[in-house]
């Protein structure tokens, strides 16, 4: 007779926990679609890609310097003592290396404005997601690009990008 009660006892409770998981609601969203419809996005690129062209500027110039002053070393060589041509020589190469030194550092610069200027938004998508999260019961919410690879099969049930953007204002 304990030995009966005891199983309905671990019965119930297995039944109890069950029920608990299924309980748990699962949800998705395409985190990248999202970020591209929030209009600071498009705002950030713009920001981003006039940045990027005054950094290619920049260097295009240096480039353009290295250019001339190559080309006015090479006229001037036959008449140049040894000592004016090691001293030109010199005055290119550390010129060059500086222009690599700034196409590298361009580059940095260039993924530090771009993590600048994004952070700020992926928050307030994240937020917004978490606030719909809360608001809708959800006990997960995974991301479904297709650029993160975290979700292999989704059904449209548990879409949640309607209501994040309705929470962002983005309107279709």
């Amino acid at each position: 007779m304990k030995k009966q009660i005891a199983l309905v006892v671990l019965l119930v409770g297995m039944m109890m926990s069950f029920s608990a998981q299924a309980q748990q609601k699962i949800g998705h969203i395409n985190a990248d679609e999202l970020l591209q419809a929030m209009p600071e996005t498009k705002v950030a690129q713009q920001q981003l890609e006039a940045y990027g062209k005054q950094l290619e500027k920049d260097l295009g110039e240096m480039e353009m310097e290295l250019d001339a002053k190559y080309k006015k070393y090479l006229q001037d060589e036959a008449v140049l003592t040894q000592l004016a041509k090691e001293t030109k020589q010199k005055e290119l190469q550390q010129l060059q290396a500086r222009i690599q030194e700034y196409g590298q550092q361009a580059q940095q610069d260039l993924q530090n404005k771009q993590v600048e200027l994004l952070t700020p938004i992926i928050e307030k998508a994240t937020n917004a997601v978490q606030e719909v999260a809360k608001e809708k019961g959800y006990t997960y919410i995974l991301d479904s690009s297709q650029s993160k690879a975290v979700v292999i099969f989704q059904t449209d049930a548990h879409d949640i990008m309607a209501l994040v953007k309705k929470k962002l204002g983005i309107v279709e």
